[in-house]
């Protein structure tokens, strides 16, 4: 009898799980902002296993875009401090994860995301420095690991900088962010077959974002639909919280 990681989500789960990663998907690339905070609490309600590993392996391709279109704005000095950072939070975070009972998963999660949450709405005015950098990218690379939201303390440091170096320095730093998550979990057991089917199931929505997103960009007001994003994401947490 094949073990409950090894039992594929009902269709329908598939479905839905591909829906929520189609809109965050488009939601991050129209409006720098949303994927794993709109993901991952609706993620864990339809499929916990979807997440953080299958999540962040199949978001990857968000930032790759990004990064893709914006590499002429990337700055190079600022990258290896935010790297160094971020190795440093992923180890950190993998550990912890790893130490946590599974049947508390859904309210960690949860709660993280409230924070992120708290972060973005924070208001705290910050310079991309090298400290900024480093300790926004290791505590990205914790929570990133643990929950598959790297974005909030990284879009912090970089909110006052230049909206083409915000997306390309964002994008530049997400891409070996989710990928070092995943060698992670993968490291200490928490990644292995069935969650890398689980991150192809996702890769169709994935993809359908990314498409969708340069026709949202033309329809949609980015500082409402940020706040949109926001109060979906901190309700699907308190669901959590309360389950």
């Amino acid at each position: 009898m094949p073990s409950p990681a090894e039992i594929p989500a009902p269709w329908l789960a598939w479905l839905a799980a591909n829906a929520v990663m189609a809109v965050a998907c488009a939601m991050q690339a129209a409006v720098g902002i949303g994927m794993a905070l709109l993901a991952v609490p609706l993620l864990v309600l339809i499929e916990p296993r979807f997440v953080p590993g299958p999540l962040l392996l199949a978001g990857a391709l968000v930032p790759l875009s990004a990064a893709w279109r914006e590499w002429h704005a990337v700055d190079l000095r600022g990258l290896g401090p935010a790297l160094l950072g971020l190795a440093a939070g992923t180890l950190a975070g993998a550990i912890a994860l790893g130490m946590l009972d599974p049947a508390y998963l859904g309210k960690v999660f949860g709660a993280l995301v409230l924070l992120a949450v708290a972060i973005s709405l924070s208001g705290i005015r910050l310079k991309p420095t090298r400290t900024a950098l480093v300790a926004g990218s290791g505590i990205a690379g914790i929570m990133g690991t643990m929950a598959g939201i790297h974005g909030p303390p990284v879009a912090l440091v970089f909110q006052n900088a230049r909206p083409e170096v915000a997306r390309a320095m964002m994008g530049a730093i997400f891409v070996p962010a989710y990928l070092v998550s995943v060698a992670a979990l993968a490291a200490f057991g928490l990644f292995g077959l069935p969650e890398l089917r689980l991150a192809a199931v996702l890769l169709p929505g994935t993809i359908t974002g990314i498409l969708a997103a340069p026709l949202l960009i033309r329809r949609v007001n980015a500082r409402r639909m940020r706040f949109a994003i926001l109060a979906i994401s901190a309700t699907s947490a308190i669901v959590l919280l309360l389950q």
